[in-house]
């Protein structure tokens, strides 16, 4: 009998878009309920820790989004076969979340000038190291997927952080200037970049890719 999972975030892509991204990857049919900031003031008191995404499974309500991710991946065969495999898609998912940690900051930088110099730095000193870094477990794992010779949640955790990357909308880069080398960067790792284009031609994110809702708030 398949669950009823209910997924509770706000109109963007955030913390939300992975448990998404897995979801879909997993074929598990659920309600994708994308709220206001109104909305939220009204649920926020509500919610465990103050905080989303929340997902609600068969009435279990689930927070904390890695958290969520890896149950719903161990449940649907998108955490590899052995604890070995878990543990590649795991350490992934937290060089990920680094990304995540680095970029988060300057998006929400208001002076213009500060967030001119943490872009900078982000550009050319964060993101080719922490991109050498993944090249190089690609190349020790076969150069294909991060973990277990298939796709897991590793991949699909890279995927959302390599799509900011180079979104042009991504928030992060508003009114930057002499950031366009990040159109192109993934050239100089091939192996990132080949595992990015395969988890976006997977069916099911390809779909969802193609007919993602527009985001609320732009560029997050």
């Amino acid at each position: 009998m398949a669950p009823k999972v209910k997924m509770t975030y706000f109109g963007v892509h955030g913390k939300g878009e992975l448990i998404r991204l897995v979801l879909h990857a997993a074929k598990v049919e659920f309600e994708d309920k994308r709220i206001s900031a109104d909305e939220w003031k009204d649920l926020k008191p509500k919610t465990p820790f103050g905080q989303i995404p929340i997902v609600t499974w068969d009435g279990v309500e689930m927070t904390q989004s890695n958290a969520i991710v890896r149950f719903i991946a161990k449940k649907y065969g998108l955490a590899g076969r052995t604890e070995e495999d878990f543990y590649h898609a795991d350490m992934i998912l937290e060089h990920a979340s680094d990304f995540l940690h680095a970029i988060i900051p300057i998006r929400f930088t208001d002076d213009k000038s500060v967030k001119q110099s943490k872009a900078e730095t982000f550009l050319q000193k964060t993101v080719p190291s922490w991109l050498a870094g993944a090249e190089k477990i690609l190349k020790s794992r076969g150069g294909v997927w991060y973990a277990a010779n298939e796709m897991t949640f590793a991949d699909l955790a890279m995927q959302q952080m390599l799509f900011w990357l180079v979104w042009k909308e991504e928030r992060a880069f508003k009114d930057v200037t002499g950031c366009d080398a990040r159109f192109t960067i993934l050239d100089n790792y091939p192996l990132v970049k080949k595992n990015y284009e395969a988890v976006m031609n997977v069916p099911e994110i390809k779909q969802y890719l193609e007919n993602r809702p527009p985001n609320l708030m732009p560029g997050l």
